[in-house]
C-alpha cells in the first residue's frame, strides 16, 4: 500500500512535465488584415505558450486564388480575385498539441 501511495504521489508530480498541457497553445493574430487584388501582401502567423518548432497547415477552407501558406506560418501572394474567403489554419507543436483557427480574408 505504501508503495502504491508512493508511487501515485509522484506521478501527480512527474505527469505535466511528461505531458504537456495543450490548453495553452495560442494564435496570436486576431485577423488576416486588408488584401488588394494585384498587390502583392504577406502575414506571419505566430503562436505562443507551445513547444516549439511550430508547423502550420490549411485545416480547411481557402485563402483568396494567388495567396498561400507555408509550414512556418507565412501567408503570401498576389491575389487575382476580390471576395471574402473562409479559411481555418492549424498550428502544430512540438509536442504534438494542435489548434486551429478560421478567418475571413477579406481582398478588395
Amino acid at each position: 500500500m505504501k508503495k502504491v501511495l508512493i508511487l501515485s504521489i509522484l506521478l501527480l508530480i512527474v505527469a505535466p512535465f511528461a505531458y504537456p498541457s495543450c490548453g495553452t497553445l495560442d494564435i496570436l493574430e486576431e485577423g488576416l488584415g486588408g488584401w488588394t487584388v494585384g498587390t502583392a501582401g504577406s502575414l506571419q502567423l505566430h503562436a505562443c505558450c507551445g513547444t516549439a518548432p511550430y508547423t502550420w497547415s490549411v485545416s480547411s477552407g481557402s485563402f483568396a486564388p494567388g495567396v498561400t501558406m507555408n509550414s512556418s506560418g507565412l501567408i503570401s501572394g498576389t491575389p487575382t480575385a476580390a471576395g471574402y474567403y473562409f479559411v481555418c489554419v492549424k498550428v502544430t507543436d512540438a509536442a504534438g498539441c494542435t489548434l486551429t483557427r478560421c478567418y475571413f480574408q477579406e481582398v478588395n
